[in-house]
């Protein structure tokens, strides 16, 4: 039976305020990087008890989600794979540079909607798509620049790689929501530790470590990820992956301001914020100019 679609306004909304908590990751992977946890392991403490958890509610509903395997590993690998470069882009690069390279996104999820999709892409979503990236240089402006890094790259990868697995969702919408989240979270761990290691050093952290650490990342996976990729992996089955990715602009608000407040070194200049004006202007110009959108048929 195909899911009832809900209101694009709403689904639009669930998308907006999951992507503005998604802006706090990098608190808790730099504070276990503080403790002495590798890149890669900090980011294992924050995912692998997510899927240990959505693992086992994919198991008991498994004549649900059997039947979708393939896809379901799919969505996993693609979107598990951003989400693992992303938090190593958090920590091997500045907060603000490697979360406006995975705003790149947009532009990656309107080109894969309209040649996957059938997405057809109208004035409003490529005047939002221009004042999002004017507000992205803005923001990248000042400050003062750094040179692009490993951290910067994988920035960059993870919003071409989250935007195909939103598509991959989308063009797939019968894939029970816990499975593939589920399937994600293991990707990022797996990824996290395998790159990781490739430019690092990654040690398995001490027992004296864990004992504060694997408490911390727990509460983030199981308080702060589960319900966030859940409600975002739900919207994602009824929105174009380039309308989503406008919409995920919001976590780069959130986490331009809180770096500022926290990072000295990542206070914002006058120029930034008006790139960041820019970015949530083009989120409400997608929201408020916003109509049906005919779903695709899964594939």
């Amino acid at each position: 039976m195909r899911l009832t679609a809900p209101s694009t306004g709403f689904a639009s909304l669930t998308v907006f305020v999951s992507a503005s908590l998604w802006g706090l990751y990098w608190i808790p992977l730099r504070y276990l990087e503080d403790l002495g946890v590798a890149p890669g392991w900090a980011i294992v403490l924050t995912t692998a008890p997510a899927a240990l958890v959505l693992g086992v509610i994919a198991l008991w509903q498994w004549p649900r989600t059997r039947p979708h395997l393939r896809h379901a590993l799919l969505i996993g690998a693609l979107t598990g794979t951003g989400l693992a470069l992303y938090g190593l882009g958090l920590i091997y690069s500045s907060v603000v540079r490697a979360t406006l390279l995975f705003y790149l996104m947009p532009v990656w999820g309107t080109l894969i909607g309209m040649a996957w999709l059938g997405e057809r892409a109208n004035w409003r979503r490529w005047a939002a798509i221009a004042a999002g990236l004017v507000g992205l240089a803005l923001l990248m402006s000042g400050g003062g620049s750094v040179p692009l890094n490993v951290g910067d790259l994988f920035g960059l990868l993870s919003g071409i790689f989250w935007s195909t697995g939103a598509a991959a969702i989308m063009r797939f919408d019968k894939v029970p929501v816990p499975g593939m989240t589920a399937l994600q979270f293991a990707m990022t761990a797996l990824v996290a530790i395998g790159v990781g290691a490739m430019v690092g050093t990654e040690a398995f952290p001490t027992v004296e470590i864990l004992t504060t650490a694997l408490p911390v990342g727990t509460a983030v996976a199981v308080l702060g990820f589960i319900p966030a990729v859940v409600v975002l992996f739900w919207a994602q089955k009824f929105l174009f992956p380039g309308r989503v990715g406008l919409l995920m602009m919001t976590e780069v608000i959130t986490a331009v301001l809180t770096a500022s407040i926290f990072l000295p070194e990542e206070t914002m200049s006058s120029i930034q914020w008006a790139g960041a004006a820019l970015v949530v202007g083009a989120c409400l110009l997608e929201v408020m100019g916003s109509e049906a959108e005919p779903k695709p048929e899964a594939g």
